[in-house]
């Protein structure tokens, strides 16, 4: 016999089922979970047997394959091993652990850093350590998931301020009546949009109301600022955030995620940050990775200029031909279609022109503006932007976009 509860189970499941078949109507136009075997050496991919030019991939710096961080990883294996001998704080840590967090908190111009097994767990460690019950946390309306589900976690009293609105986050903290921690929370690049966090307007706002600010540099460590280090950076350094994180598996091509701050508050994120606590340790071969990609892009800031200069290459043209790239200001570009529908029909539509542009539906996104979310990365010459926007305008000239 069947329980109740299963049965209400299965009909989420079947709501799953129904969205999701709605969109991928046929094997021609699935575009989620395709399995990609990238060709070393290259922004290409094979795919099914067909050779595509990846253009939604999260490797920034067009490190991931590097052969200097593929022999750190395999070095850290023959030293450490594959896994971990527990958690951090039992068994798990080593000194590759150790010399990784140094390297980062130096990076980012912080005493001190701490590592998660990954930019979730760092994001929902680090609020839950920080606030609880009679705190208050302030969210941009954009924030990342895991942003959100930390703050959930926590027990604080959750309000959320309209995006890149400092005006309407000084309404927000004005009517809290919490005596408890303030804590503010933005990203400095939107993953979905590419538009970059008003830093200055943030901190004044937070200082006026003596509230915590904690950005997410997930998608701006290497993107941002003349040298890769993100949005203090990209503001000349004029401006600091209290608390600093980020991820190891977007422009650094490992997995993982971080915090930098103060060596107090990051002795106790290892002793109150549940996620961390609770985790086995980074395996040793992303940790070698992660360390040595963080190296060479403090060796290599032409791949952030790179970056930069391709990508507002890229965004020009598109706008140009009539494309709604959003507020996009980064390597991370939008490229509009309209409803989820539209955007896998366009994303099929570029899989044919030889490009993998993905698209991101409701609910990651606003109703009614489902996109392709583009990366450029250092990898992307000239010559294949040229291809890209090609296969963009030719896709979007079929699908009545333009």
């Amino acid at each position: 016999m069947v329980s109740a509860s299963w049965q209400r189970f299965e009909e989420k499941i079947a709501a799953t089922h129904t969205r999701v078949k709605g969109l991928e109507t046929n094997s021609h136009r699935r575009n989620s979970f395709m399995p990609y075997t990238p060709v070393a050496g290259t922004p290409y991919v094979d795919v099914n047997g067909e050779r595509l030019l990846m253009m939604s991939g999260y490797s920034y710096l067009g490190l991931y394959g590097d052969e200097r961080v593929n022999r750190a990883a395999h070095q850290a294996i023959e030293t450490y091993g594959t896994g971990a001998h527990g958690v951090r704080a039992l068994a798990g840590t080593t000194p590759l652990h150790e010399e990784l967090e140094s390297e980062i908190a130096r990076f980012v111009n912080r005493e001190a850093s701490l590592v998660f097994s990954s930019g979730y767990a760092a994001n929902v460690g680090t609020v839950g350590a920080i606030c609880g019950p009679g705190d208050a946390v302030f969210l941009d309306k954009y924030d990342h998931a895991s942003i959100v589900d930390g703050c959930q976690l926590s027990g604080a009293a959750i309000t959320r301020f309209r995006h890149n609105d400092p005006d309407h986050l000084d309404r927000r903290l004005q009517d809290s009546d919490s005596a408890g921690v303030k804590l503010v929370i933005v990203d400095s690049v939107y993953s979905m949009d590419g538009d970059i966090a008003p830093l200055p307007q943030l901190r004044k706002v937070c200082d006026a109301h003596g509230a915590l600010l904690m950005v997410d540099e997930a998608h701006a460590l290497g993107v941002i600022g003349g040298t890769g280090r993100g949005i203090e950076e990209h503001f000349n350094n004029q401006v600091a955030v209290d608390i600093k994180l980020g991820t190891l598996s977007k422009g650094i091509p490992s997995m993982g995620g971080w915090v930098a701050g103060t060596p107090e508050m990051i002795y106790h994120l290892r002793y109150a940050a549940r996620p961390f606590l609770f985790s086995a340790a980074l395996a040793p071969a992303q940790t070698g990775a992660a360390l040595e990609a963080i190296r060479i892009l403090e060796q290599e800031p032409e791949r952030v200029a790179h970056i930069q200069r391709e990508s507002a290459r890229l965004r020009a043209i598109l706008t140009e031909a009539g494309m709604n790239t959003g507020d996009s200001e980064t390597a991370v570009i939008p490229v509009i279609a309209g409803s989820d529908e539209q955007a896998y029909d366009y994303a099929t539509s570029c899989r044919e022109a030889g490009i993998v542009g993905l698209p991101v539906v409701t609910p990651a996104v606003p109703t009614g503006l489902a996109r392709l979310r583009i990366a450029i990365t250092a990898r992307h010459q000239p010559e294949h932007i040229d291809q890209a926007a090609d296969a963009f305008l030719v896709a979007a000239a079929k699908c009545e976009l333009i």
